[in-house]
């Protein structure tokens, strides 16, 4: 049974240290956070290595209300061990392009489902990406440069 009080484990995971900094970013934002770890995949970190520090991750988080794993790109190693984890671990869900407003709604999200985190996760990462200047220069032409925010 999920407590539904308690928050998802989190596991960020990227090529070289995209993911640690990213937790630090959002950290500034919303405080900071427990339960979570990051992989950082380096030039000197083979794939069976990658594996293992992901293992030693799940056994020192609680994951007992399911783990998310946001992994910067499709196809890399980090996806490649991530996608590994939720075949082997349950509860575990994997997405890819890591960004921050994907972050900043899962940690502010951490006590939903995973199916709810899943939904939530995929709309932030649509809506992360905007097309700033034209939005401003619609705006401007709209409102005499009064700006979108």
């Amino acid at each position: 049974m999920i407590d539904k009080t308690a928050k998802v484990a989190v596991i960020l995971a990227s090529h070289g240290y995209f993911a640690k900094e990213a937790l630090h970013s959002a950290e500034m934002i919303v405080g900071k956070q427990d339960n979570c770890a990051y992989l950082a995949v380096t030039e000197d970190l083979n794939l069976q290595q990658a594996k293992e520090q992901m293992e030693e991750m799940f056994t020192q988080l609680d994951t007992s209300n399911g783990t998310v794993i946001l992994c910067d790109i499709l196809g890399g190693t980090p996806s490649n061990v991530s996608g590994t984890f939720c075949l082997e671990k349950e509860n575990t869900l994997v997405l890819s392009g890591l960004n921050l407003p994907m972050l900043l709604d899962l940690f502010t999200n951490r006590q939903r489902s995973l199916a709810e985190l899943a939904e939530s996760l995929e709309k932030s990462y649509e809506m992360g990406f905007q097309n700033i200047s034209a939005r401003f220069k619609e705006e401007e032409q709209e409102e005499n440069g009064s700006g979108i925010l």
